[in-house]
């Protein structure tokens, strides 16, 4: 092969290899340099043939290691609530919270995929998924069986989760798009805390039957 082939070639092996590490060195240095942030989202779900299902949007604050609150605010009200060792999720309409182990929860909302940390490649595989849309992108596939997902797509922007694409075991894809965030904002930690109206029903998923306020 010519000196000339062998050096195109070369370069853009390279090129490919430093496409191929943006995303996963874009996501470990959101991990190592933002502490807490505050967002906007909106989130769309579609179904295998792309009609739209569902739209959603709120608000969403993240404290590493494992505290975020995830509140929808339209078209319904939801509050998920993690405070680094239980996951709380009030159904307003329902009037009904479900309190969860975190370990138990992982697979059950985006956010915690946001918080990192062992548990998350623990259970996941993650890979750089090269750049789209002027951002680079991760995917994660979870490494068992039973999981929510079968795969979650997430594009940063600035070293900045900007969009998150998680393929459901329906066939099912919701896209949530992050808007106005702020990066390590000082967030009070009752923020994280969810205090329970006493006419709301609770399911506690840890064995403890109603107890964990």
């Amino acid at each position: 092969m010519p000196l000339r082939r062998i050096l195109v070639a070369f370069v853009l092996l390279c090129a490919a290899v430093t496409a191929q590490a943006d995303g996963v060195g874009d996501l470990e240095a959101f991990y190592n340099n933002v502490d807490s942030l505050s967002a906007q989202f909106e989130q769309e779900q579609k179904d295998d043939s792309g009609q739209t299902l569902q739209q959603a949007s709120g608000t969403f604050l993240l404290s590493r290691p494992d505290r975020f609150r995830w509140e929808y605010t339209a078209p319904y009200q939801q509050v998920i609530v993690s405070d680094g060792e239980t996951f709380r999720f009030y159904d307003v309409d329902l009037a009904q919270v479900t309190i969860r182990s975190i370990d138990a929860t992982l697979q059950a909302t985006p956010a915690l995929l946001l918080t990192g940390g062992a548990a998350l490649e623990d259970a996941f595989n993650i890979v750089s998924a090269g750049r789209r849309d002027g951002m680079s992108w991760v995917r994660l596939t979870p490494r068992a069986d039973d999981t929510d997902f079968q795969e979650v797509r997430l594009g940063l922007k600035d070293q900045v989760p900007s969009v998150m694409e998680l393929d459901d075991n329906l066939g099912q894809t919701t896209h949530i798009r992050f808007s106005d965030i702020e990066l390590n904002p000082t967030l009070d930690e009752s923020r994280f805390t969810l205090d329970i109206p006493d006419d709301v029903e609770v399911v506690d998923g840890r064995g403890m039957n109603g107890q964990g306020r």
